[in-house]
């Protein structure tokens, strides 16, 4: 069984699969189970504990939704577990784009009006965001579960403008995505995790998602002609995961 769940970027694939019908979803781990377990904030706060030799998740909606999905299965994720899955949380940078965090302070050294914060700056930033998803991904690596990271989608190309998010320099939003990418992806690899980032065909010249991926004008979320790419990418990298 493939079990893909984690924020709400999970229904851009829900919707991807409901396009790409029952025939267009198949993977050679089995059955695929695709369910939100929660918000990308929930899981920068403690969302997890060692329940003797399995993990559980501690928030009320996630423990639920998990349990309602392994219905047939254990509800907590054990020591060598029969189960693969794609966790789509950790890839989160959304918290940088609340403007009110970068009205004196910026990222992009093209934004003169605004301190810089710089490279070991930020990057300190994102260790300290990442410590809960990384102490999980830490603690399933040493039970041996199968499991790879899916990557939200990329900022739309005019997301800070129809989000009235009027601080923000031109491409600066696109910076903060991917050097909160680029960093999450280094940190997996030093821990053996393997990965699955946006299809490179929604990206524009910036790093930003062309703006016909998205869900909606000014909504950091991608619509179901994003979620079927996405979903097709997740499938055949998982195929080649033992």
């Amino acid at each position: 069984m493939l079990e893909i769940i984690g924020d709400s970027h999970i229904q851009a694939l829900r919707d991807g699969a409901l396009k790409a019908g029952q025939d267009g979803i198949r993977s050679r781990h089995g059955q695929i189970r695709i369910a939100q377990l929660g918000h990308g904030y929930n899981f920068l706060e403690p969302f997890f504990r060692l329940d003797g030799r399995a993990v559980a998740f501690t928030q009320d909606g996630a423990r639920t939704t998990f349990a309602k999905l392994n219905h047939d299965h254990p509800p907590v994720i054990e020591l060598q577990d029969v189960r693969r899955f794609v966790f789509v949380f950790g890839f989160y940078p959304s918290f940088g784009f609340n403007a009110e965090h970068w009205t004196t302070h910026t990222a992009a050294l093209w934004s003169p009006d605004r301190q810089l914060v710089t490279r070991s700056a930020f990057a300190a930033i994102i260790e300290e965001t990442m410590k809960e998803p990384l102490a999980f991904f830490r603690q399933l690596t040493s039970m041996k579960v199968r499991f790879s990271v899916a990557s939200c989608c990329p900022a739309p190309a005019s997301y800070h403008r129809l989000a009235g998010k009027s601080n923000f320099a031109e491409g600066e939003v696109a910076l903060i995505y991917t050097r909160f990418r680029d960093h999450v992806c280094a940190r997996l690899d030093d821990l053996g995790v393997p990965y699955h980032l946006p299809p490179a065909e929604v990206y524009d010249a910036s790093g930003a998602m062309l703006d016909h991926f998205a869900k909606t004008p000014g909504d950091y979320h991608a619509n179901a002609a994003y979620g079927t790419l996405m979903l097709s990418k997740i499938l055949q990298e998982t195929d080649a995961l033992a």
